[in-house]
Formats: structure tokens, sequence, C-alpha cells
């Protein structure tokens, strides 16, 4: 397996942070450099984004995030692996994380992305749960659960989204792992738990679960935008829908909701 940690040029200090951590695991990784917003030409950002999505007009930063993890799976695909494990490079490693992020053995054959952190809010998961190690366990993951600081995606679902995402409207990881995105309803998904990763923002008590501002430049400002009547009535009953469904599925016992926890 194929280890990317994203990092831009002008943070050396979290590049030191995250290898240090990695090193002490024993787990070798690939630098790639990071798109810098600060940098990235306004045409590119006009050619990659087609439109509003769900939390506003992508920022300079969300569209160069995007870009640095399209960067990875392109490596991936490149590449012979069957998988890659893709860090940002602020992301916290949790206890004995080496055990899980150090092979791809484990991964469900179905999975084409296993998310390795948490953002501690209550998330749907399916009810059979595979043991990885001691401990920690995988579930399919069937509810939005934000962020992209560490995940584990397969070459096969590198190669398919690669195209997918040429042009995009809503934030990396809105695409991934939100139920409004169609990309990622039609993705397997699935949640380690407890969580080997966590964001350092996420641990604070004082921040909300779904920061929209996050370490992204630019994000704190964003506003959701305001769709015209029929088309909120029409994603709100969607996201209803989709809510009852889960709902009905826990109290069948086909699913659970949990929160995931990060040690």
């Amino acid at each position: 397996m194929k280890t990317f940690v994203i990092n831009l040029d002008r943070a050396p200090e979290r590049l030191a942070k995250i290898s240090a951590a990695l090193d002490g695991c024993g787990l070798p990784f690939q630098r790639v450099t990071a798109v810098d917003a600060r940098t990235m030409p306004d045409a590119e950002r006009a050619r990659r984004v087609c439109g509003e999505g769900y939390w506003g007009w992508m920022t300079p930063g969300e569209v160069a995030c995007f870009l640095s993890h399209r960067m990875c799976w392109q490596m991936l695909v490149d590449s012979d692996a069957p998988h890659a494990l893709v860090l940002e490079d602020d992301v916290v490693l949790g206890r004995d994380a080496a055990a899980v992020l150090g092979r791809c053995d484990w991964v469900p054959a179905e999975a084409d992305v296993v998310k390795l952190e948490t953002n501690f809010d209550p998330v749907i998961v399916g009810r059979q749960e595979i043991v990885v190690v001691p401990g920690r366990s995988v579930r399919r993951l069937h509810s939005s659960h934000y962020g992209t600081g560490a995940y584990i995606v397969s070459r096969t679902a590198a190669r398919r989204l690669l195209p997918l995402t040429e042009r995009f409207i809503d934030a990396v990881d809105e695409t991934l792992f939100s139920t409004r995105s169609a990309i990622s309803r039609s993705l397997g998904k699935y949640q380690l738990s407890p969580a080997a990763c966590v964001q350092p923002h996420k641990l604070s008590a004082t921040i909300p679960v779904h920061d929209p501002g996050g370490s992204i430049e630019g994000r704190e400002d964003k506003h959701m935008r305001r769709d015209p009547l029929v088309r909120r009535l029409v994603a709100d009953v969607r996201n209803d829908v989709r809510k009852a469904g889960n709902a009905v599925a826990c109290l069948a016992g086909t699913r659970r909701r949990i929160e995931v926890p990060f040690q």
C-alpha cells in the first residue's frame, strides 16, 4: 500500500511533525506537494469549478485541497499498488496506529474508501462488524461523515474518481463523504472504529463538529448558498428520505447509530 502525505511547501513544520509520527510507527511515506491556493492561477480555479455547491462557491483553498487529493489518486493509478493511504499533514495518529495504517489486507474487498478519522458526530453504520485488529473494526458507512484527513482509497476507486472530478462544485470531503453527493453515494464506504486518526481542530470541544473553516484558508467565510425555494425543498426532501431510511434500518437492527471515538 502506498502512503501519501499532502504538504504545502510553505508548511515545513507540519511535515516535520507528521514525519516524526510516521517514522515512529515505522511507516514510510511519499510527500505530495500540495497545490497552494495562494499561487494557484485564477484561470485554474475557474476551469475546475463548475457551479455553486451546497456550501456556496468553493474558495481557492478548497479548490487547491481538492486538486491535491486528485494528485494522490493519480499517483495511485499510475502505480501497481492496490490501495493508498492518504494523509493530510496536520493529522494526529492514535495509539498503535501502525497496526492499521501499515497494511491493507484487512480492507474489505468491496470497499472503495475507508475513513480512518472521526469528527465525533453520530454516524450510521452497518450492523456487520469486521475486526481489523483487537480493539478496532470496520463497518459499512451509510451516512455523511466529513473530513479527508485520513482515508484509504482503492486503485479501482481512484481510477473511477479521476474522470468524475475533472470539474467539481463541492469540497473534496463533501464529494467523498456526504450523502448529498452522488459520487459519495456510488462509493462503497467503510468506517474504522475507533478511529486511528483525527484532525487537531476536532480535539477541541469548543469547535463545532462540522467546522466549515477547518484548516483550509478562506473556508471560515463561506455561507451556504440561497437556492430557489423549489430546489431547497427538493434537496431537503431527498435528505429527509435518506435519514428516514437510516432510521428505519436502525430500528430493524440492520444498521447502527454510533459516535466514532478516537484512540
